[in-house]
Parts: C-alpha cells; sequence; structure tokens
C-alpha cells in the first residue's frame, strides 16, 4: 500500500508540476574532480532546478548513474567519503573481509611469477599486471551499488529515476559507444575504465576503455538521445598547466582526455567550466574541497540559470518521486549461481560451492560478499568480476561469477640483505590447483651467509563451510651463531654455535572468524647443536660438542591477526597462544678431545610449554602511534646437566629483525615474561621512525654452577633491557631499513646497521 501511495504522488506530481523546459545535465569526466559534479547538483537542488535527463562520461557517469538510481547528493558524498569508497578506488583490499587463514604462511619474496605448462591452450600472459589499481574490490562494489537498479529498471536507462546515458570507448574499431541498456553497473565501470589505472571491461568480447578517450564531454550524446530544452554542462577536465612528467597517471590523462571540440552554443544552455588544474585524477581524499568549489561555482551563476529556466521542482516533490523510485527497487536476493571463465568443472564447482553452503537456497548481498572475499583470499585467482541478473518469474537474482583463475605452477624470489651475518637469499616453486579440494604444494630455500633451510609443504583445503584445510610439512634449517656479529661480515669470524632443526609435522586448521585460526598438529623432530663451551679456545684444532634431541610434539595454537604489516607494523593488533606438549630423549656427546671432565649424557625428556604473544598499536592524532608487546613463555621442562645445551635450545625474546641474528644468553630461558613499548611517529605515508625499548624477566635464569652442570637460579632474580631506534620505509613488496640498538647483557652492547629485504626464516619445531 505505501508503494502504491508513493507511485500514485509520483505519477500526480509529474503530469501537474510545470516542466515547461526540459532540462538535461552533461558531467564530463575527470577522475577525482568529477565530485565537483556533486557540488553543482546540491546547488541545483537547493534552487529547485528541474534534471531531467543526465549523460556522463567517466566520473561524469559514476556521479551521474548514482544520482540516476536515485542518490541524493548528500548520500553519494557520503559513499565517496566511506572507507569502503577509498579501499575499492585504489585497489585495496579490506583485510577485514578475508581470511587470515587463507593468507598463508608469509615469506621473503619479492616477486612472485605464475606460469602454465603443457597447455597450448593458453596464450602466453604478461607478468606486468593488467591496471595499476587492483580491480578485485571494485568488482563487488559495482555489482553491489547498483545491480538492484538494472533490475528495477529492466536494464532500459530510460526507466530509471531519471533517464541516463553514458560514454565508453572501443579503442580497437576506434569509436564511442553510447550505453543506453544493460547491467548499469558494468556500462558506468566501462566509461570509468582510465587505461592502465583500472582494468577494462568487455563488451561482446571487446574491451571497453574511459569514454573520455573519444568523448569527455558528451553534449552530442544529450542531444541525439533527449533532445531538452535546455543543457547544463558541467566540465571539469580542465588539466594541468604542466605534466608531471614523475607521475605515470597524470601523463596518460594529458594524452587520453578529449571532449573533441563539444558544441554548446550559448542559446542550447549554460556551460560551467571549472579550474580543477590543481587537482590530480586520484585525488579523491581531497573530496570536500573539490565538492566545494562545485558548489560555489554553480552558485554563483544560479541567478542567470533560474533566468533561462523557468521550469521548477520542489525539495518535496524530488522527494515523493525519489522515494517512490526507490520503494520500487527489489532487495538483492540470489537464488542461483553460474560461474565462467573456468578451465575446467571443477574449478566452476568449487566456486559455486562457496556461495552456496546454506541450508536456505537463497543468500544476500552480504553472504555474496563473504564469499567473494573468501573465493579470493585463496590467491589463486587473478581476477572474480561478479555480476547480478534478475528473473522476473522468481523475483530472485542468478549471481554470474566471471573467474580468471591464475595459471597453476608459480616461482618466487625475495630475500633479506643485511649489514649483520643475516643476510639471505629466498626462492620457492609451488603448484596449486582450484577445485572442489583446493590442492597447494610447493619448495622453499633459503640460502644465506649464516642460514640454509629448505621447507616441503602441502595443503589441502577442505570443502567445509568453515574455511579449513589439512596441511603436511617437512622442514630442514641450519642457523650459525658467530662469536661476534660485527657491523659488515667478515669470512674470518669463527662460528660459535650451530643448530639443526629438522621436523615432520601434519596439522588441521580452521578459521575462527576473518581474523583468527585455529590450529592443532602432531609433529617429530630431530633437533640438533653443535657448539664450544667456551669462546676463550684454540678453534684451529677443537672439535665441537655436540647435543641431538629426538622429540614428538602435539601442538594447538590459536592466532589472530589484523596488523597492517608482517614486521614494522602501524596498526592492528596479534595475539597468539600456543600450547605444546613434548616427549622424547637427549643426548649429549663431548668432542673426543674434551679434558674438561665433560660427560656424555643419555636422558628421556617430558614437558609441556605454553606461549603467548600479543602486539597492539593505537593511533594517537594522525602522525603518532603507540605500540605494546608482550611475549611469556612458561614450561615444566628440566633442565639436563650441561649449560650451553640447556642455553643454546632455551627460547630466546627477538623482537625485531636486528635482534635475531644475534646469540645472546641474557635474553634466553625456558621461562620467561618480556614485554615493551613501541612509540612510532609516521612521516609518510610508508615512511616511518620507530623506537622499541623492551624488559626480559627469566622466570628462573639458566645459571652454570661451580660443578659445570646447569642450575635454575632465584625466581624473577635478573633482569636485561634492550632498545632499538629505526627508520624505517615500507615498500610494496619489501621493507628498508637503518637501525641502531642497545641490550644490556652484555654490558655496552650498542649495534649498527642496515637492512633491506623481508626477514622471513623456516618454521621452528619448538615455538
Amino acid at each position: 500500500m505505501k508503494r502504491f501511495i508513493l507511485h500514485l504522488l509520483a505519477v500526480l506530481l509529474a503530469t501537474t508540476a510545470s516542466h515547461a523546459q526540459s532540462v538535461g545535465l552533461v558531467l564530463s569526466g575527470g577522475g577525482a574532480k568529477g565530485i565537483a559534479h556533486i557540488g553543482a547538483i546540491q546547488a541545483l537542488e537547493e534552487n529547485d532546478i528541474p534534471i531531467d535527463y543526465i549523460t556522463g562520461t567517466s566520473m561524469g557517469a559514476i556521479v551521474g548513474g548514482l544520482y540516476s538510481a536515485g542518490y541524493t547528493p548528500q548520500e553519494m558524498m557520503d559513499l565517496i567519503m566511506s572507507k569502503g569508497f577509498a579501499d575499492w578506488s585504489t585497489g585495496v583490499i579490506n583485510q577485514n573481509l578475508t581470511y587470515y587463514l587463507d593468507k598463508g604462511t608469509s615469506t621473503p619474496a619479492f616477486v612472485t611469477l605464475n606460469f602454465a605448462i603443457r597447455d597450448s591452450t593458453k596464450k602466453s600472459s604478461s607478468i606486468i599486471p593488467s591496471s595499476l589499481i587492483n580491480p578485485i574490490p571494485m568488482n563487488f562494489a559495482f555489482m553491489e551499488l547498483f545491480s538492484a537498479y538494472s533490475a528495477q529498471c529492466g536494464n532500459d536507462f530510460n526507466k530509471l529515476f531519471v533517464p541516463f546515458r553514458c560514454v565508453t570507448s572501443d579503442v580497437f574499431h576506434k569509436h564511442k559507444v553510447i550505453c543506453r541498456n544493460g547491467d548499469l553497473g558494468e556500462a558506468i565501470r566501462a566509461s570509468m575504465s582510465f587505461p592502465l589505472v583500472f582494468k577494462p571491461i568487455f563488451k561482446d568480447g571487446v574491451p571497453m576503455f574511459d569514454g573520455g578517450i573519444y568523448d569527455n564531454f558528451p553534449v552530442d550524446v544529450m542531444q541525439k538521445d533527449f533532445a531538452p530544452d535546455f543543457i547544463i554542462g558541467i566540465d571539469v577536465s580542465t588539466a594541468s598547466s604542466k605534466v608531471n612528467m614523475n607521475d605515470l597517471v597524470d601523463q596518460v590523462e594529458a594524452m587520453v582526455i578529449q571532449d573533441h571540440g563539444a558544441i554548446f552554443p550559448d542559446s542550447t544552455g549554460i556551460r560551467m567550466n571549472l579550474n580543477l588544474g590543481k587537482f590530480g585524477l586520484l585525488d579523491f581524499p581531497k573530496a570536500k574541497e573539490i565538492y566545494k568549489i562545485g558548489y560555489d561555482h554553480a552558485m554563483s551563476i544560479i541567478d542567470s540559470i533560474k533566468s533561462r529556466v523557468p521550469s521548477r521542482i520542489s525539495k518535496e516533490s524530488r522527494a515523493i518521486a525519489r522515494n517512490s523510485f526507490k520503494s520500487r527497487t527489489p532487495k538483492i536476493l540470489f537464488d542461483s549461481v553460474s560461474v565462467s571463465g573456468t578451465s575446467n568443472a571443477m574449478q566452476s564447482a568449487y566456486l559455486e560451492k562457496l556461495f552456496k553452503f546454506k541450508k536456505s537456497d537463497v543468500f544476500d548481498i552480504e553472504e555474496a560478499k563473504i564469499s567473494y572475499y573468501h573465493a579470493i583470499s585463496s590467491q589463486k585467482l587473478k581476477d572474480l568480476l561478479p555480476t547480478a541478473s534478475f528473473n522476473d518469474t522468481t523475483e530472485k537474482f542468478t549471481l554470474n561469477l566471471k573467474a580468471t583463475p591464475k595459471d597453476n605452477f608459480h616461482v618466487g624470489l625475495g630475500g633479506y640483505l643485511s649489514s649483520s651475518t643475516n643476510s639471505m637469499m629466498y626462492l620457492d616453486a609451488g603448484f596449486s590447483t582450484l577445485s572442489l579440494n583446493s590442492f597447494g604444494a610447493g619448495l622453499k630455500c633459503w640460502i644465506g651467509q649464516s642460514y640454509y633451510a629448505g621447507e616441503i609443504d602441502a595443503k589441502i583445503s577442505l570443502r567445509t563451510k568453515v574455511p579449513s584445510y589439512i596441511g603436511f610439512s617437512a622442514t630442514v634449517s641450519k642457523q650459525k651463531f658467530y662469536e661476534s656479529d660485527m657491523l659488515f661480515y667478515s669470512d674470518e669470524l669463527p662460528t660459535f654455535i650451530i643448530n639443526f632443526d629438522n621436523h615432520l609435522r601434519v596439522s588441521y586448521a580452521m578459521a575462527l572468524g576473518r581474523k583468527a585460526k585455529l590450529d592443532l598438529s602432531v609433529g617429530y623432530g630431530m633437533l640438533k647443536d653443535k657448539f664450544y663451551q667456551s669462546n676463550v679456545i684454540d678453534y684451529t684444532t677443537a672439535k665441537q660438542d655436540k647435543a641431538v634431541y629426538r622429540l614428538g610434539q602435539a601442538r594447538i595454537a590459536i592466532v589472530r591477526n589484523s596488523l597492517n604489516h608482517d614486521i614494522y607494523p602501524t596498526s592492528g593488533s596479534k595475539m597468539s597462544l600456543i600450547g605444546s606438549g613434548m616427549t622424547g630423549n637427549y643426548t649429549f656427546t663431548p668432542a673426543p678431545e674434551n679434558n674438561a671432565g665433560i660427560q656424555h649424557e643419555y636422558k628421556k625428556l617430558s614437558w609441556l610449554q605454553a606461549e603467548l604473544d600479543m602486539e597492539n598499536y593505537f593511533p594517537i592524532g594522525k602522525w603518532f602511534v603507540f605500540g605494546t608487546k608482550i611475549n611469556a613463555i612458561a614450561s615444566t621442562k628440566k633442565l639436563v646437566n650441561n649449560y650451553t645445551a640447556n642455553i643454546v635450545q632455551a627460547p630466546a625474546f627477538t623482537p625485531t629483525p636486528a635482534t635475531r641474528n644475534y646469540f645472546n644468553p641474557g635474553f634466553r630461558a625456558n621461562s620467561y615474561v618480556a614485554g615493551g613499548i613501541i612509540p612510532l611517529f609516521k612521516l609518510a605515508d610508508n615512511l616511518q621512525l620507530r623506537t622499541e625499548f623492551y624488559a626480559f624477566a627469566p622466570f628462573r635464569k639458566i645459571i652454570e654452577n661451580t660443578e659445570m652442570k646447569a642450575e635454575y637460579g632465584k625466581w624473577f632474580d635478573n633482569l636485561t633491557y634492550m632498545g632499538e631506534a629505526s627508520v624505517v620505509y615500507n615498500l610494496p613488496f619489501a621493507s628498508f631499513s637503518i637501525y641502531g640498538n642497545y641490550l644490556s647483557y652484555p654490558s655496552k652492547n650498542w649495534n649498527f646497521g642496515v637492512s633491506f629485504g623481508l626477514l622471513f626464516t623456516a618454521p621452528k619445531f619448538l615455538r
């Protein structure tokens, strides 16, 4: 009844309103500068100027399409100022929508390349991205914004709240294409697909690019399709007087954007030329400033417009008509899924299953969004384009998914370069499938000055409503610690400790919401340590003592992570709680020539261990962030006789990348609590001045008694400190750091250095 009354009022108003003149609104392209269109529309509405038709290009198509779909100027500004718009307009995937479980293990890879083997049906694909901005967030946003209105108007743009046209470009046949019907979101998306910046939309197999290439100011479209009595044109495409040669987007804009001398005689209407040359194509954060320029300019000439447009539509009449239109808009509810673009039926079935895990056959747009981001979280898709088609009979939508899977094989290359002895290269290779039980397997290799490792892993993603997988890994690693870690690497430094960590692990993991996971695993490890008992020794003749552990393990881990960077975060939080039980045996074998009376030892070991790690970042103002970190381990592990064997295997507190290559007994214990603060200054978007201050307190320090055996000291009888300051620049693929740190043990322990890359090592068995 309410819909009927609103519709009736709208019809009465339409038939009784005095529209001696029809008014067409033409909106040019111009990227973020097009936000000025919204300000101008606000000024027209406040002065009761009717808008009977709209044509637009690029950003003008977005604003015009939103207005034609019933959005008010305020609603449009709310959308543009929202975080969602900021994300999809810049290609940022909102991490709150992805599953931490699907992220996978972080690696030091700078670049990963996908390729196919023995597939003659595939053309070789470029490793260069097809657009500067990731299209995946925008794909879903346009479906969410416009699908219901496409359904309401029956894909006929004449039946929108305001009849609408937009222009896109067919660069293969060298002409513009006028969008009059079809999917509203796809039409607008095609109109604003600026070359290099946004991925094009295909129409009848032909890629469509920004309409500004052939017609950035579609006055002729307005005249031919609608023939209004009066035209108000708003041109925001004024280019900067000087092209920034260091800005690729600026250069492309200067070459691409054309209005081709759109004829606009004074007798036809009024053309507003806004001077927005100081703004760039992607200056969306300056939305309020750009909006005000459009509003102020329109208000400055509003009397002239009023004198030439006698027709008026009151605020109340426009609101009734808009509400009537919106009341007839169907709710987006899906009852079927159709998948295309995949290589085989198994891939299509996998994607379809992701979207239909409910007992009910119907799911809404929010549920579709959850499944969409679950699908892309696997990182096995280059692109996933969703559209919604309406069934008049069922009054439900079909979700159409056009998928572009990545090739099955991949290789990665990266590493970590440091002025310490921790530099390493990293290589990986792998195979993955996108199917009902999605499978992946890989080989990872670390080769460095003091660290060598290899890992083989495999994972099967299960067909469960809550994302889950079964995994297997086999890891071998060798870590060398040097007697002294100098600023620059020297081949003459003696090896002090060599640690071997070889283990197998089988695990089951499942998502606990979007940002957390539960991991259950069992494993077997063979850990071997080779070391000297003292650094006052003739290394040319002495041999190393050896300690070997053969252990079985059962472990449960709960991890929640929303940090914005794995190594140098500035926002978010992380919490991990790990409980494990170990059982096995220990063998100590002294070097044959050892004359210190150290005896061979064999011992059975069993112990429980729990570890808590928490990290949080709190923004205080625009430039300052206050972080905190807590790390604690509680263990029931009994000591073995040899002091060095105990301290080598004791868990170490190494809160920064720079401290991970130190072997420092002052920050090792079987059970300890450590924590600190991380005040940091964001000097720019990716540049930070980072300071960190920590204290370390073992429950009971491991000490060597007079009989040269290990024993525990007094409870909380020893406290050590460390501090570090660094300047960090985070690139999309790596981080550059200049650092200096101080450790209270041993005394006067100052260290300085530089590093570049990502410091991720192979997993350890006991932590």
